[in-house]
């Protein structure tokens, strides 16, 4: 698949990484000549699903927040060609900036942990002898010269960030068809401001009696949910729990308007946790790199 607006200099040198025991696995996955690999994520049986069922065929693909690189050889294994995207070494983490607590002494083993994430990922990368081609870099940056692209994955990544928008923005400035974003499901802590379903049904009878127009129900209104507890310290790596009404507001905003969710399950440390995705196709054209996009 030709994209003449690629510069190949984007792309990272591969990492040789020759023992399993300098990695860190955060997707379970099957590595060729080794066997299952742990990690917090075990998305094996639930991968079509993560992926909003969305055919990677003969698509070129931006993948955002490759981690050890499990979604990157599944969509490869799907017939995608794959650019993944993540932190690069002189980036700093996305990490809530509590002023009670002490990160000095926490950066090194945090950074040696997520090192040990791109060694997992250059580790399958060659067992799996895949063709994926890497950038590093600012998740607010991305660079152009990565070119178009046909498709943009976001695999649970949102909820880590600073400023999911603007990600989002950087982001699908390079896509020419379609998003896939992954999340967790928000559980509790939000109060809907929109009539529940009973009460539009008794005010719907009512008007039925009095022989007036039926007002159609609202759907719930996008929302997100600051999570960081100053109080606790909880949540120091995880900003937002994300609605899938906010994903779709989002990506109407940056011309994705047309947009389908999904709901499913996979298991995270051993315990069930519900997701959703959101598959977005490109509708509008606004202002995006050079004069790709013009007919």
């Amino acid at each position: 698949m030709e994209n003449s607006s690629v510069n190949d200099a984007v792309y990272v040198t591969p990492m040789v990484v020759t023992s399993k025991e300098d990695c860190e696995f955060y997707h379970v996955m099957d590595v060729p000549g080794e066997g299952v690999c742990g990690g917090k994520w075990d998305l094996r049986n639930e991968v079509d699903a993560y992926l909003g069922g969305f055919d990677f065929k003969g698509k070129r693909v931006l993948e955002l927040g490759a981690a050890s690189g499990f979604l990157c050889f599944e969509m490869e294994k799907k017939g995608a060609e794959v650019v993944s995207y993540d932190i690069g070494d002189d980036q700093k983490w996305d990490m809530v900036p509590f002023a009670q607590y002490d990160y000095k002494s926490h950066i090194k083993p945090f950074r040696e942990y997520t090192d040990g994430f791109k060694k997992a990922y250059w580790y399958a990368h060659k067992a799996h002898n895949s063709s994926a081609k890497v950038v590093y870099g600012s998740i607010y940056d991305v660079p152009e010269e990565i070119g178009v692209v046909d498709v943009a994955t976001f695999g649970s990544i949102l909820l880590h960030l600073r400023n999911p928008f603007a990600a989002l923005e950087t982001s699908l400035r390079l896509v020419k068809e379609s998003v896939v974003i992954t999340d967790m499901m928000p559980s509790g802590g939000v109060v809907s401001t929109e009539r529940s379903f009973v009460s539009w049904l008794v005010k719907s009878v009512r008007s039925l009696v009095k022989g007036e127009e039926i007002a159609p129900r609202k759907s719930k209104r996008p929302y997100m949910v600051f999570l960081p507890e100053f109080k606790t310290l909880q949540h120091k790596e995880v900003w937002w729990s994300l609605s899938p009404e906010i994903i779709v507001a989002y990506l109407g905003i940056l011309g994705f308007e047309e947009t389908e969710v999904t709901y499913h399950g996979s298991e995270l440390n051993g315990k069930d946790v519900k997701l959703f995705t959101v598959v977005g196709k490109r509708t509008k054209h606004g202002d995006f790199i050079g004069d790709q996009f013009e007919e």
